[in-house]
């Protein structure tokens, strides 16, 4: 039989076509936003070309198919983007920030986290009180509190609450993790911290006897505290825990950071995996079960309800319920014998997902999903056409590896773009650990089900020999030399170079084709030369930080991969240093060529005088007549009294103001900065202090 053509296979994913069209509109959305009437007008002119395209859908001629065809394209892409701002509050009416509200009345909508002593949630705003009147509001907030009580409240709960409702700011360091861009998926735009007097509970779980969600949270919750009484060490628990229910929360830092530099951290997150083993474990017992052919549907039906039954159990997480999407297409397009059922699966199962919540295509880990299941789709056949195993043992193993190469292949351009590092050992920590991960899914499953005690002693025991395996294993990989290779974030131009390359090659060996060979070579050579230009640029450039740290100083000075810090935190490894600009750090230079000076100034105020290659710092914490020159002043701590005095002494070139000080001293230091004609830069509520030496 004739082997079908690339644009003959792509004829058999129908879906294709509209998916893409609708994935362009998704993608080009977040540079589009309008402002509210050119809003109101595209949503006009949604009404008006679906019946223009509807009209050329029912007249004959060429003329009108064609004009049918480019209107309903336009269409899907005008849909996209109005889909994708549809929840701002901009152009929400009733959104709660339109008012001048003085408490709130709000509906938790996750399960509550806790973490340092301090508990998060997502939360519906139905309404508030202004001046005694209630008023019915829609809209979505992040709520943060520190509470005495554990678990005050949970999922569904009913509470009040008043304070001051912030938009939440943008990353203020370079390549800091953007809070802002990670609620606003989630359609939340606003945040709160409450105290203990901010707060009331109003009802308890509102409406978590009929929600679905709050029911399946309810369910895991009691098998979570079925299996507890099984495990001694509470570590122990927290993996399984993770892995068989996508419940994290007990987590330490130190394990996730293990599984990450591993590249096995997808074992702790309840994922397609999870769903998969579960699949692949269902259909290998049916494989073997002789159906009547008036029965051939109840393996189906019985796969269905259980994937659905473990999506409920593990509280409908969005990664497990994108994944039970996706294989339930995957199973009827098996039962319809239809060609191409497994890539058509992933289209038709992406496409539901963002058209409930578009923002999802702009979520790391759905993009990651995604890739890591289209790699094994489009390269798994590749790897196993290559090796041919006949022994079982052996074929476990090609399996094992080609699934882990076919998932790395897609999912590195786009690891590195997003987070600079890449695994070095993913293949050998994934020979490791998915094994033992997976026999540790299937003990789990038999205790969440099984009833009888004395066995789930026993297999609460093996669990935990499993869960010890895998974290000796992992604890050993990542002690390895290049564990973690780590490199300069790179571009969208290389982003795009990279899976031009990939799908070049993989045409180019699928149909033969020497010109995508050329292509693909091409694309390679073009990395190479943008890569090798980078390196250029960077060997001599010199780079100096003052970050923003809140009331904390932290100065940093990059050039050749070395680093020498500054901060008045007392470590390098400090959460609220790390969290800023920790991620730069580890970019721009390694662990080992770091010099970390703490500037010790808690109790009392001090002045610090800083020599780097590129000129002196003066760091002034309170006003003295001995002050040395300098090039840069940074004032902290509000001591802007006799900052005239201070400027004539030092003589800087530029002075900045730090975000210890008050935004309102740092205005008035400004005015009188200007007066002097001094360049100045506040910290306060802005982006870090950011010199690079090709900038000057």
């Amino acid at each position: 039989m004739k082997e079908l053509s690339f644009y003959q296979k792509l004829e058999r994913i129908p879906i294709l076509k509209i998916a893409s069209v609708y994935a362009i509109g998704l993608f080009t959305a977040p540079v589009l936003k309008l402002s509210p009437v050119w809003f109101q007008y595209l949503q006009y002119s949604l009404f008006l070309l679906t019946g223009i395209t509807l009209c050329c859908y029912m007249l004959k001629g060429r003329l009108f198919k064609y004009s049918y065809l480019i209107g309903y394209y336009m269409l899907v892409l005008l849909f996209a983007v109005w889909q994708f701002w549809s929840k701002d509050p901009l152009y929400v009416r009733n959104h709660f920030s339109h008012f001048e509200l003085d408490n709130y009345v709000v509906d938790i909508t996750e399960e509550p986290k806790a973490k340092s002593g301090v508990i998060r949630f997502s939360a519906e705003v139905i309404g508030g009180y202004s001046q005694g009147r209630f008023i019915a509001t829609t809209g979505k907030i992040m709520i943060s509190l520190k509470s005495r009580v554990k678990g005050p409240f949970q999922y569904a709960d009913r509470i009040w609450l008043a304070g001051k409702m912030v938009s939440v700011h943008p990353p203020l360091n370079p390549l800091e993790f953007d809070y802002k861009e990670h609620l606003e998926r989630a359609d939340i735009y606003h945040q709160i911290f409450l105290h203990a007097d901010n707060y009331a509970l109003i009802v308890q779980g509102v409406s978590q006897s009929t929600d679905i969600t709050g029911m399946a949270l309810e369910t895991r919750g009691y098998f979570l505290k079925k299996i507890r009484n099984y495990f001694e060490k509470e570590e122990h628990f927290s993996i399984v825990a993770a892995l068989i229910y996508g419940f994290r929360n007990n987590l330490d830092e130190d394990t996730i950071r293990a599984f990450t530099n591993t590249g096995t951290v997808h074992i702790l997150s309840v994922s397609g995996m999870h769903v998969a083993v579960l699949f692949g474990f269902l259909s290998l017992v049916f494989r073997y079960i002789p159906w009547p052919l008036m029965l051939n549907w109840l393996p189906v039906a019985i796969t269905f309800s259980v994937i659905w039954l473990y999506a409920f159990i593990t509280g409908l997480d969005p990664p497990i319920t994108r994944a039970a999407i996706m294989i339930s297409f995957v199973l009827f397009a098996q039962y319809f014998k239809r060609n191409s059922s497994t890539l058509n699966a992933l289209v038709a199962a992406a496409t539901v997902i963002l058209l409930c919540a578009p923002k999802a295509i702009t979520n790391v880990g759905f993009q990651l999903s995604f890739l890591a299941v289209l790699g094994m789709i489009l390269f798994l056949p590749i790897f196993e056409k290559m090796i041919v195993a006949k022994n079982l043992i052996l074929r476990f193993f090609r399996d094992t590896v080609g699934i882990s190469i076919a998932a790395q292949i897609l999912t590195t351009p786009l690891t590195l773009y997003y987070f600079g590092q890449f695994p070095t050992y993913f293949l050998l920590a994934n020979l490791l650990v998915d094994f033992p991960s997976t026999l540790a899914m299937y003990l789990g499953f038999v205790m969440t089900i099984n009833p009888i005690d004395w066995l789930n002693e026993i297999l609460g025991i093996l669990l935990e020999n499993l869960i010890r395996f895998m974290l000796y294993c992992l604890d050993s990989i990542d002690h390895l030399a290049f564990s973690t290779i780590k490199i300069n974030i790179i571009d969208n131009g290389l982003l795009f170079l990279s899976y031009a390359a990939i799908f070049s090659f993989l045409y180019a060996y699928q149909w033969k084709d020497k010109k995508y060979h050329y292509l693909g070579l091409l694309c390679v050579t073009g990395i190479m030369i943008i890569d090798i230009n980078q390196q250029m640029i960077n060997k001599n450039m010199e780079r100096f930080r003052v970050y923003n740290t809140r009331n904390e100083l932290t100065i940093a000075y990059f050039k050749n991969r070395r680093a020498v810090i500054y901060s008045t935190f007392d470590s390098l490894n400090h959460k609220a240093l790390q969290y800023a600009c920790g991620r730069e750090i580890q970019v721009l230079t390694t662990d080992d060529n770091i010099q970390f000076i703490p500037l010790n100034s808690k109790a009392i105020r001090n002045n610090y005088l800083i020599e780097l290659p590129i000129g002196k710092v003066v760091v002034m914490e309170h006003f003295e007549d001995t002050l040395p020159q300098a090039d840069l002043l940074v004032i902290r701590k509000n001591a802007i009294h006799k900052l005239s005095a201070a400027v004539h002494i030092i003589s800087p070139k530029e002075v900045i103001l730090d975000g210890s000080n008050s935004l309102k001293k740092s205005l008035q230091a400004e005015v009188i900065l200007d007066r002097l004609s001094i360049k100045n830069y506040i910290i306060k509520d802005n982006f870090a202090y950011v010199w690079d030496k090709e900038s000057l």
